[in-house]
């Protein structure tokens, strides 16, 4: 048999579970009803976690490759910088006569289709 001390000191344990598991029947319900959704955020989130790992790793990769591109196409190349303007220069000016050029072409196409209209 037990001792009435041994009595006490269970009903003061299951008095003590009883007021941590003790839930109100509305804390009970909205439990139940959040559970699956609280569980899938979390596991949303855990893979929102992932990808960003992945993304982040990714990038670190596509940083490497550009700084790679940018060692090899600036640092290790012999044009300068002022020979590139220079290029550029060219460029437009050269695109400023296309230009003209195709005015002056398209001229002469209609100069052409009236001439050919009289005969």
């Amino acid at each position: 048999m037990t001792s009435p001390s041994e009595t006490t000191d269970k009903n003061n344990n299951n008095n003590n579970n009883n007021e941590v598991y003790d839930l109100h029947p509305i804390e009970e319900i909205a439990h139940s009803l959040l559970s699956g959704s609280l569980d899938n955020l979390n596991e949303n989130f855990e893979l929102l976690d992932q990808s960003q790992l992945i993304l982040l790793t990714r990038l670190k990769i596509i940083e490497e490759r550009l700084q790679g591109y940018q060692k090899i196409a600036f640092e290790d190349s012999k044009i300068r910088e002022e020979e590139l303007v220079t290029y550029m220069n060219k460029i437009k000016d050269l695109e400023k006569r296309l230009q003209v050029t195709l005015k002056t072409m398209t001229k002469i196409d209609d100069r052409i289709a009236k001439m050919e209209n009289r005969l």
